[in-house]
């Protein structure tokens, strides 16, 4: 797709989307799926200030929203470590046929990382402190009772700006109560 082509939720480049604190301005499609998309978005009042931004197509159809889990999720890991393993919710938001999550944004994957390597392989201080910090993410995830079920480079990413640390997305993921299953890759579990 490129730029000026609109996707099937209606957005281009230059779409503004309001919440209730903020407009951000769609600069980019970063990726989409099943459910929806995410973009690079910017701040209105300040383009310097840039942004990851989550949208999910509201279906009827479906029982429960994985963005909204996604959000309590994050709310519950976020605040675990001074230095949190996961993205910072800036904001979020409903619409009438979509909801949306504004995240930090981070940077690239650890796959992408270590396929533009020589030979595609880490060092081996660079294999052990990604690890850590990604073992890490998922002792913070567990503490809640939650297990990431897609563990993968592809879903872990370096932050950005002062975050320069391995972030784990939570993207594709779900919960599993004890009487209900969503298909998501984040379940949660009970001990007893």
């Amino acid at each position: 797709m490129s730029d000026s082509d609109e996707d099937d939720l209606g957005f281009v480049p230059g779409t503004v989307v309001e919440s209730s604190k903020n407009k951000y301005v769609i600069v980019k499609l970063l990726g989409a799926g099943g459910f929806g998309a995410v973009y690079r978005v910017h701040d209105q009042k300040d383009p310097t200030k840039m942004f990851a931004m989550k949208v999910e197509k509201k279906i009827e159809t479906r029982k429960h929203s994985k963005l909204k889990m996604e959000i309590a999720i994050l709310k519950l890991v976020s605040n675990e470590r001074n230095q949190s393993h996961f993205t910072a919710i800036i904001d979020r938001g409903k619409k009438e046929t979509y909801f949306f999550l504004v995240m930090e944004l981070v940077g690239k994957s650890l796959a992408d990382l270590k396929s533009s390597r020589p030979e595609k392989v880490f060092s081996l201080s660079t294999g052990l402190g990604a690890s850590i910090q990604c073992l890490e993410a998922c002792q913070d995830l567990h503490k809640y009772g939650f297990i990431h079920r897609d563990l993968k480079p592809a879903n872990y990413a370096i932050g950005l700006g002062e975050k320069k640390r391995v972030v784990s997305h939570l993207k594709n993921m779900s919960t599993q109560k004890s009487t209900e299953k969503q298909e998501l890759d984040v379940i949660m579990f009970y001990e007893g």
